[in-house]
């Protein structure tokens, strides 16, 4: 079957059937590229929480099996991660495709969901953060219009954690935070997310 003969992911609200799913194959999508260990691995496996604290969990599907899966995010939603300053007022995070199905245009789908529902939402700016060692990811974010923020970027117990950002609005620019220096080294995201945050409280990862 040719690439454009395949069936086209589609995309819909998770289903609480769907979590084991969804935790199985985001962990086998984060391993195949990087390494996530401790509390981070195990809120990865814990897609419940990420309804409960969102604006949306989605999943693609293809042939009738669920192949990947998105959280979308508005400020306000616990897993907006209580950025102090958003630099965008939608987002998403723990986008995962099965390895098994990449190449088919999941990530895409997910991602072009997401752009949807935020338009939809009148949002002006998605903002997102990928860990630097996510190359696969970083070439779908600015295929589809992202832009790199280094003066964003910021550090996790994993990595650093590199910051795209995309326009929905043709003023996007006002309305936020114009690029700022880039510092040699990026700061601790508790740092410049949560700078009320207790310092001796458990670091978590992002992605």
């Amino acid at each position: 079957m040719s690439p454009s003969a395949r069936p086209r992911p589609e995309v819909r609200a998770a289903r609480p059937a769907d979590l084991p799913r969804i935790a199985a194959l985001t962990l086998a999508s984060y391993d195949t590229y990087g390494s996530i260990q401790g509390t981070y691995r195990e809120a990865l496996a814990d897609p419940g929480r990420r309804i409960a604290g969102s604006s949306g969990l989605w999943v693609a599907e293809l042939d009738g099996q669920v192949v990947g899966t998105v959280t979308y995010v508005r400020p306000g939603d616990a897993e907006w991660e209580g950025r102090a300053v958003p630099e965008g007022d939608a987002g998403f995070r723990v986008l995962a495709v099965d390895p098994t199905s990449e190449g088919r245009g999941v990530g895409r789908a997910l991602v072009g969901a997401c752009l949807a529902r935020a338009r939809a939402d009148g949002a002006h700016r998605i903002v997102i953060v990928s860990m630097a060692w996510m190359h696969r990811a970083h070439g779908l974010y600015e295929g589809l219009g992202f832009a790199r923020r280094p003066d964003l970027d910021v550090r996790f117990p994993g990595g650093e954690g590199y910051v795209f950002t995309a326009d929905l609005t043709a003023d996007a620019a006002t309305r936020f935070p114009p690029p700022g220096p880039v510092p040699d080294r990026p700061p601790w995201f508790e740092e410049v997310w949560d700078p009320e945050r207790d310092p001796d409280a458990d670091r978590t990862n992002t992605g």
